[in-house]
């Protein structure tokens, strides 16, 4: 074996093994798994419960019971777990998207939320989510030896799809293709974590058991070959690239940051944050719509009394001229509302 062969094989032996990928979506009784493999095999199991780690535990035994081997899973979240809405978008050029969604997320769930987006059509559809909720399911799904790639929302266009089945091998083929929309940010390679940690551990053990065993009678020469076996350390984690990652990862955060801060928000732009902004609690809106002459709001509420308070502040903040056009309830309790405001030209 040449040393390119040797090197591929070790890059290979320490990379996730993600040619099987499970996904998995839960509609509130039932747990449905779709795993990608050159065709797809489905499974429906029971849930007796809806904490992240209850069901996680049985996704991971419902892998381990039909002997799928792989521990690479996407997991489709239901509308409850995040914020989402969509607006056509037109009048803002796509450079601008990654910072409208920012400033959408953090007036909705905060600093540092998560968020993610894809366009579809005219219309983009924004979805975001706390870090505290992202890192209480991160974590309920390691605890089981689960790696979670994939973790979002079903975009407009397949909403509609009634086969909870769809929305498993939707997220499955998200996590396999590394495409969004993803809220943990898809990366060109997943390493695996524990390999690396065991493989790193043992290596230093060896070379503590060759330090310390009386069968080297000369101390220095045994004090060389642990040098050389950290110096092999040090080059295998170059040669995985590891520390390549960790600076790509930063370069990222760095160039979005300046993104943030430098981008030039248009008209448009500003009318959008601030109706997000002055929303919020148990109010959402849904869809926003912006032309020249007029912006045509949907959301829901809980209260009738909480569409009537941000009518109020929309009038205040944002568009003087703001109207309810509409107003109904829903079946399940939530109040529909939609509000119309004409836009004054320069």
């Amino acid at each position: 074996m040449d040393v390119a062969s040797f090197s591929s094989a070790v890059k290979n032996f320490f990379r996730e093994d993600t040619g099987e990928v499970v996904g998995a979506y839960f509609d509130g009784e039932k747990i449905f798994l779709a795993r990608l493999t050159e065709t797809f095999e489905t499974v429906e199991i029971s849930a007796d419960g809806d904490e992240f780690e209850h069901l996680a535990e049985k996704i991971s035994e419902a892998c381990r019971q039909r002997g799928w081997k792989t521990q690479a899973v996407g997991f489709c979240l239901r509308d409850r777990n995040a914020v989402t809405f969509q607006t056509e978008v037109a009048n803002v050029p796509e450079k601008d998207f990654p910072a409208l969604v920012e400033s959408w997320s953090r007036a909705q769930s905060g600093d540092g939320a998560l968020n993610s987006f894809a366009k579809v059509g005219g219309e983009l559809w924004m979805e975001t989510l706390p870090k505290a909720a992202a890192d209480e399911i991160c974590a309920a799904f390691q605890k089981f030896g689960l790696n979670l790639l994939a973790l979002s929302l079903m975009p407009p266009a397949l909403l509609t799809k009634k086969n909870p089945l769809d929305k498993a091998r939707f997220i499955a083929e998200v996590a396999d293709k590394k495409t969004l929309p993803n809220f943990l940010r898809p990366r060109g390679n997943s390493w695996n974590v524990q390999k690396l940690s065991a493989t790193v551990a043992v290596i230093f053990f060896i070379a503590a058991l060759i330090f310390s065993a009386e069968i080297f009678s000369d101390w220095r020469a045994a004090s060389n070959e642990l040098d050389a076996e950290k110096i092999s350390v040090n080059e295998m984690r170059d040669d995985l690239s590891v520390k390549k990652f960790i600076d790509d990862d930063t370069n990222e955060l760095r160039r979005l940051h300046g993104l943030i801060a430098n981008v030039n928000a248009t008209k448009t732009f500003n009318l959008l944050v601030n109706l997000g902004k002055t929303s919020g609690g148990d109010m959402r809106l849904t869809k926003i719509h912006v032309d020249e002459n007029s912006v045509r709001v949907e959301g829901l509420a809980t209260k009738s009394e909480l569409v009537k308070n941000y009518l109020a502040r929309m009038k205040n903040s944002v568009v003087q001229s703001a109207r309810l056009e509409n107003s109904s309830a829903r079946d399940d309790g939530e109040i529909v509302f939609v509000i119309r405001g004409d836009l004054k030209t320069d």
